[in-house]
C-alpha cells in the first residue's frame, strides 16, 4: 500500500514537474523579452534604430550595384546609341570645365585691363566657393574611384 502511495505521489509529481518547469521557462523567457523592448525603447529614444539605419544601407547598396550594373551594360554595348550613351557624361563635363574656364579666364583678363593687380585678381577670382565647387568636381570623379576600389577589397 505505502508503494502504491508512493508509486501515485511519484506519478502525480512527475506529471506536474514538466508544467512546473515549463511555468518557469516561459516566465524567463517573458522576463528576457521584457528587458530586450525596454533596451530597444531605450535605444530608440537617444536616437538609435538599428534596423532603419540596416535597410537604409541596404537599399543604398542595391541602389549602387544597380548603377554599376546599368553602367557595365552601356560600356559593353556597341553602336552608334551606345556610343551616344558612353558620351553624355564625358562631353557635358568637358563643356562645363571649359564653360567654367573660358569665364574665369575673361575676368581675370579684364580685371588685368582695369588695372587690377595679378595677386589680387586671382584672390577674388579663386575664392572659397570657387575652391569647394572645384573639389567637389574632383571628389566626384576620383574620390568615388577609390571608394569603390576599396569596398572590393
Amino acid at each position: 500500500m505505502v508503494s502504491g502511495l508512493l508509486g501515485s505521489l511519484l506519478g502525480f509529481g512527475g506529471s506536474v514537474v514538466p508544467a512546473i518547469t515549463d511555468h518557469f521557462k516561459t516566465k524567463n523567457q517573458n522576463k528576457f523579452e521584457l528587458e530586450k523592448m525596454t533596451h530597444l525603447a531605450e535605444l530608440r529614444k537617444m536616437g538609435y534604430d538599428q534596423d532603419v539605419k540596416m535597410y537604409e544601407q541596404q537599399a543604398s547598396d542595391n541602389e549602387h550595384k544597380r548603377l554599376i550594373d546599368h553602367d557595365i551594360a552601356i560600356a559593353n554595348s556597341t553602336g552608334f546609341v551606345a556610343g551616344l550613351q558612353k558620351s553624355v557624361r564625358p562631353v557635358i563635363t568637358y563643356c562645363f570645365f571649359g564653360l567654367f574656364a573660358a569665364i574665369e579666364v575673361s575676368l581675370l583678363l579684364d580685371a588685368l585691363d582695369k588695372g587690377v593687380e595679378l595677386s589680387a585678381a586671382l584672390n577674388v577670382l579663386w575664392d572659397d566657393d570657387t575652391k569647394a565647387i572645384f573639389a567637389a568636381i574632383i571628389s566626384f570623379w576620383f574620390g568615388s574611384r577609390a571608394i569603390d576600389k576599396s569596398r572590393t577589397k
